[in-house]
């Protein structure tokens, strides 16, 4: 798989942030799907270390990185190598053993761990026995612990999941609700002891900046019209793109640079701006400087493309149509579904972090 770069995005501006709080924003380069590890919100319990296979044990499986999976009627039980434990009891609430839960999710969750792993649990609303399946997969390998009520072994190729998705982040109990926009990853939190609430923040978006760089170096081949401001544009863009490892490099953060909108400080006196208004919202918009006029907008939206912001007066719409370059598909499985109204909780978290 090709190589992601991730910005991760919270609501308070770096240099206010008060000593012990997460940074505001981490580039992370790693490959898609970005680890857990990556989204800069601890390592999801699982500290460096050998990795052994997904494998059977008592009352459930062990997973590669070392998290006991036991599934009883009384629920599912998470043990991770940090020593935090969290159960997804039958009615579809989730308890941490320091007292905080949160639900309830009737018909089930996914848990994705930081090793790699999702623990998919399927839940009845309506039947006697709750608990109805419990599946762990690690890659293209999967072992059913539960199925219909009672343990079972039953193996076989993994499937698509319809239910809500979580991120086990921290210590393994920061749980965090995950939906992407396109190649932008917005993780609301669900869960959180209180010991580590100072640590956890509410929001954390996660950007994958390869799709962005990989369309930026497309751009300018779609724009060669004769008008000289266009000519201008598409030779900017050109020379952005040779310098986008620069612009977005793997390790820095960034900062806010305004407190009442969602724009941040790149490299190279560039800024970026989530706009949740306007054409093809919600989109990126890329600036040079303090600039009114983006250079750049990648639209979040199905379409999923980057256009050359208009150099003239007319509208910053106005040359967007023909002048769009599609952005590589990532994240497909985080992707917002319709039946589940994905996009609109996404679209909240977002105006969360606004305001």
């Amino acid at each position: 798989m090709a190589l992601s770069l991730a910005i991760l995005l919270s609501v308070t501006c770096l240099p206010q942030t008060p000593p012990g709080v997460p940074s505001e924003v981490v580039l992370a380069a790693a490959e898609d799907p970005v680890p857990l590890a990556e989204y800069g919100l601890g390592d999801g319990g699982f500290p460096p270390g050998p990795r052994a296979a997904l494998r059977w044990s008592p009352d459930g499986c062990t997973t590669a990185g070392g998290a006991r999976i036991e599934v009883q009627r009384v629920g599912v039980k998470l043990t991770f190598p940090s020593g935090r434990e969290l159960l997804v009891a039958p009615d579809g609430f989730v308890h941490l053993r320091s007292g905080e839960s949160a639900g309830p999710f009737p018909l089930g969750l996914e848990l994705r761990l930081g090793d790699g792993s999702l623990v998919r649990i399927a839940l009845s609303p309506t039947a006697r026995e709750r608990l109805r399946d419990v599946r762990v997969q690690d890659g293209d390998r999967l072992l059913q612990p539960w199925r219909r009520g009672e343990a079972a072994t039953w193996i076989e190729r993994p499937g698509a999941w319809a239910g809500l998705r979580f991120s086990c982040c921290g210590d393994g109990g920061d749980l965090y609700r995950a939906i992407a926009l396109g190649p932008l990853l917005v993780l609301d939190r669900t869960l959180v002891a209180a010991d580590r609430a100072a640590a956890a923040p509410r929001e954390r978006l996660v950007l994958f900046t390869a799709p962005l760089r990989q369309s930026l170096a497309l751009l300018p081949r779609q724009n060669q019209k004769p008008d000289p401001l266009v000519r201008r544009a598409v030779t900017a863009v050109a020379a952005i793109s040779d310098r986008s490892d620069a612009i977005f490099p793997a390790g820095a953060a960034l900062a806010r640079a305004e407190q009442d909108s969602l724009r941040w400080l790149l490299r190279g006196g560039f800024e970026l701006e989530l706009a949740l208004e306007g054409p093809l919202a919600p989109r990126l918009m890329l600036f040079a400087g303090r600039s009114v006029r983006p250079m750049v907008e990648w639209s979040l939206t199905g379409s999923g493309a980057v256009y050359l912001g208009n150099p003239t007066d007319g509208g910053s719409d106005r040359r967007w149509h023909g002048n769009g370059v599609p952005m590589p598909r990532v994240a497909a499985d985080l992707q917002p579904r319709e039946a589940l109204f994905e996009r609109g909780e996404a679209l909240r978290v977002l105006e969360r972090l606004r305001r």
